[in-house]
């Protein structure tokens, strides 16, 4: 028998149309698709990309759906992987304030490799189908992202490929009860551990992986295979028993579906680091244009005060050993922003992260919990105080409450665009393409065929 949330969740997401979806949701949508596209081409040309698609691409012959930024195709899990990991191969992807989540790693790449391979979407079916792939993946993390988090889990790896399945499944024409048997089976492929984030390059592939259950569980639940009917809320290893002992919301998950939709609070990033860095950066930032007369060199000290789990998030001083790790510092992202005004893919590059004068500045930085931070409203997570001593014993205190990017402070336009063109330029050369790219992710409702945009995603002529 399906429990609650599943066959709530199934139901919506077999039966959503494209016209049920509000034009400002839409509007969001397609924000977040270009912004993620964007992230996913710049990834392509990252060293740690090559690898995998070196590795994976020896695995196969199959040519089912375009690696972004090449001339090539792979299977459709292979394109799944490689391009979800792209898009979160340089911190500079989506989240979700509450459920800690980067959901175009987790579903991007995935309908888009499946839309690509059926070959017979338009631009309303992917919308529709992506809109489900969102929408769902943030209603199962949403009132449960401290929690999955604090117990080692990664969020995105977690929760997105029940969202993927939702895309997938729709896509297929799954009834009902065969949506809900996929998500059944889906569930079985959560996972991915938090360890993984503090200096590997191994935190570029998790998050994505994962729906690789919802691919093959959409596909066998079409030919009537069975998963687990009450996969969330089953109390003996459902998946809110597992990843956080049976902590859930019944009606945040899967109530008044189709009315409010959680995918408005999806955030996109102004800066090429952890989510959790980003309102420091906007404190300081906005500190140096209200000071121009501070130097960085008259600062003597810099606490910041922030949550727990922002605290376990932020790599220390001494251990800066990677590109990811300088990624997840709060005491080198303080150290570039003051020293060079920015954090973006400038600042974290092999020869930034071995600078003698960053490295010797990062250790005048302090993080620390602070209880009345921790006890602020969930949405209200990244708030940060900020402490800057002076070496004439002034004491400045700044802070911030929403990072840029965030839906309370969005990107304007043309930082949208700015931020893509400056990302997908690194892949594509072509400024024509790029503009293509812009005008048919923005305006997709208008495509007869979804492929044209698969196709201007890779570099074939």
């Amino acid at each position: 028998m399906f429990d609650v949330i599943n066959e709530r969740l199934s139901k919506f997401s077999s039966e959503l149309r494209y016209e049920d979806i509000p034009p400002e949701v839409l509007d969001h949508l397609k924000r977040v698709l270009l912004d993620c596209y964007g992230c996913g081409l710049f990834g392509s040309t990252t060293p740690w990309m090559k690898i995998y698609r070196d590795t994976l691409e020896g695995m196969t012959d199959r040519k089912e759906a375009s690696i972004w930024g090449t001339d090539r195709k792979t299977s459709v899990v292979n394109a799944m992987m490689l391009n979800g990991s792209a898009i979160n191969s340089f911190e500079l992807d989506d989240t979700h304030t509450d459920g800690i989540i980067h959901v175009s790693t987790g579903v991007l790449g995935c309908i888009t490799a499946f839309a690509e391979m059926q070959g017979t979407m338009s631009g309303k079916d992917f919308l529709t189908a992506a809109a489900l792939a969102y929408e769902i993946s943030c209603r199962v993390a949403a009132p449960v992202g401290m929690e999955i988090a604090h117990q080692g889990w990664n969020n995105t790896g977690t929760c997105c490929p029940f969202g993927s399945t939702a895309g997938v499944g729709h896509m297929l024409g799954l009834t009902p009860e065969q949506m809900g048997h996929a998500m059944g089976i889906a569930g079985n492929w959560a996972g991915g551990l938090q360890a993984v984030q503090f200096a590997s390059m191994a935190k570029r592939i998790v998050p994505s992986k994962s729906s690789e259950g919802a691919i093959i569980g959409a596909l066998l639940a079409k030919q009537g295979f069975t998963g687990i009917e009450d996969v969330f809320e089953n109390k003996f290893g459902g998946f809110y028993n597992c990843f956080t002992d049976d902590v859930y919301d019944v009606d945040r998950t899967s109530g008044d579906l189709g009315s409010r939709w959680e995918l408005m609070g999806i955030g996109l990033k102004f800066y090429s680091t952890c989510r959790s860095k980003h309102t420091t950066i906007g404190a300081l930032r906005t500190f140096q244009k209200e000071h121009p007369d501070v130097k960085a060199d008259d600062i003597a000290k810099i606490v910041v005060h922030t949550t727990s789990i922002t605290h376990k998030y932020s790599v220390g001083s001494d251990a800066i050993t990677s590109v990811v790790a300088a990624q997840l510092s709060h005491p080198y992202v303080c150290a570039v922003t003051l020293l060079e005004g920015n954090a973006f893919i400038h600042q974290f590059t092999e020869e930034k992260i071995r600078d003698p004068k960053i490295l010797e500045y990062a250790k005048k930085v302090e993080v620390i919990h602070d209880e009345e931070i921790e006890k602020l409203p969930r949405h209200l997570r990244y708030t940060v105080k900020v402490d800057l001593v002076m070496k004439d014993g002034t004491v400045f205190n700044i802070g911030e409450t929403y990072p840029k990017g965030h839906p309370k402070n969005p990107f304007t336009h043309e930082e949208l665009l700015w931020k893509f063109r400056t990302l997908s330029g690194r892949a594509i050369q072509d400024g024509a393409r790029i503009e293509k790219i812009i005008d048919a992710v923005l305006n997709l409702e208008r495509l007869d065929r979804f492929n044209a945009l698969a196709d201007l995603l890779s570099t074939r002529a």
